[in-house]
């Protein structure tokens, strides 16, 4: 299976809860199984990849278990974060929107969070 989390609010509250959602995933050796697991953040959630943010370490972390993060290039342009700005285990896309629907398409799960 695959699964993509979407997350678009710039509150630490709902990053906390998507980052929560991804891990419960991950690390649940009893649920599905589970092939690739991406976690996108666009409008004001783009600040959650940002180096130095509240849950950066998390974020980090997430790379060791193979989960993808997904930045919207839009989302950045519209914060004026330099992509130099965000963690180093981040892609970027053109437009998140677009990348989800991608997703999508190719059968991934859409869990928009929270």
């Amino acid at each position: 299976m695959q699964v993509v989390f979407h997350v678009s609010s710039g509150d630490v509250a709902d990053w906390k809860h998507a980052v929560r959602n991804v891990r419960n995933l991950v690390d649940d050796d009893d649920g599905v199984d589970v092939d690739d697991v991406v976690l996108l953040a666009n409008g004001d959630a783009i600040w959650l990849f940002e180096a130095g943010a509240p849950l950066s370490e998390r974020i980090r972390g997430l790379g060791s278990t193979g989960v993808r993060c997904v930045g919207c290039r839009n989302a950045l342009r519209a914060q004026d974060i330099a992509k130099s700005d965000l963690l180093s285990n981040v892609d970027l896309v053109p437009a998140g929107v677009s990348e989800l629907a991608r997703l999508q398409d190719e059968g991934y799960a859409y869990l928009k969070v929270p």
